[in-house]
């Protein structure tokens, strides 16, 4: 059976937004330290302009600020890929004839939805502070309020993929033994 355009887009920008995400944490080592032990986390998460301000002036201090700004460079480009990607990964799915593997593709589709929204909100938002190197209290409250959304939408839109695939593998192959 030929791949559909819909199909080819899943994989190409799923896999490769997959594969910018793999840079980001491949990096991350380098520029987390004793403020920020979890790197770019610790800034997505810092709620204040104090807190970012630390941050980032460990990072420069640690000769690392130019990685910061490369990952969440990397991170732009990841957000718009992998949601396309997975945008149309749900799509894909949700033209299945299985009602379950349907209802798993709008599932899909929505949590992708809200991910692209509330990771461009706490990127961009970083990313000002970053650039400017000078936190701001709203930026940073921003930021910290989508966080725990991006990431739940990000994992429904992830695991929802693989069980989808699993399921849309098993019923054209049968159970696997």
């Amino acid at each position: 059976m030929a791949e559909s355009a819909t199909e080819k887009q899943f994989w190409r920008y799923w896999l490769l937004g997959l594969l910018l995400f793999a840079a980001m944490i491949a990096l991350n080592p380098a520029i987390s330290n004793n403020v920020a032990p979890m790197g770019i986390s610790d800034h997505q998460a810092a709620g204040s302009a104090a807190r970012a301000d630390a941050i980032q002036k460990q990072w420069q201090a640690d000769g690392v600020l130019w990685l910061a700004r490369i990952s969440m460079a990397i991170d732009l480009l990841f957000i718009a890929i992998y949601s396309w990607g997975a945008w149309n990964g749900g799509k894909l799915m949700r033209g299945e004839q299985s009602p379950g593997i349907r209802r798993i593709g709008v599932l899909v589709m929505v949590a992708t939805a809200i991910f692209l929204v509330t990771d461009y909100v706490e990127t961009i938002a970083q990313f000002i502070q970053l650039m400017q190197l000078r936190g701001n209290d709203m930026l940073a409250g921003l930021a910290a309020a989508v966080r725990p959304f991006k990431s739940l939408a990000w994992l429904v839109s992830f695991v929802g993929l693989l069980v989808a695939l699993f399921l849309r593998r098993r019923a054209r192959h049968g159970s696997i033994e």
